[in-house]
């Protein structure tokens, strides 16, 4: 079974990492394309989460990266400061994996 990686602020890496997931923090959006360039060629990583902070201010520039993607899959996920419904963590990851 392959890892799961969260790309996002230091609040929500630190959330995710207390689940045991590995976590990269990124105070920049700009960076998030390289970022996700340089994790899909790694092959212990099956699932990618990042933030929608990051991701929202440079849709359109790795949107490509994130459609096309097929392993790692990488998804979009609210962060605690988004507007929004409650995030169920584990039940994110649990389905990702096909266990939920």
């Amino acid at each position: 079974m392959g890892k799961v990686v969260v790309v996002g602020d230091r609040y929500t890496v630190s959330l995710f990492k207390l689940i045991g997931t590995e976590g990269l923090v990124l105070d920049d959006p700009l960076n998030l394309e390289t970022t996700l360039i340089k994790l899909k060629k790694r092959e212990d990583i099956d699932l990618i989460l990042v933030a929608n902070d990051l991701y929202n201010p440079v849709k359109e520039k790795v949107e490509s990266l994130v459609i096309e993607q097929k392993k790692p899959l990488v998804t979009v996920i609210p962060t605690p400061f988004s507007q929004g419904q409650p995030l169920d963590v584990k039940g994110l990851i649990l389905r990702a994996l096909g266990f939920g």
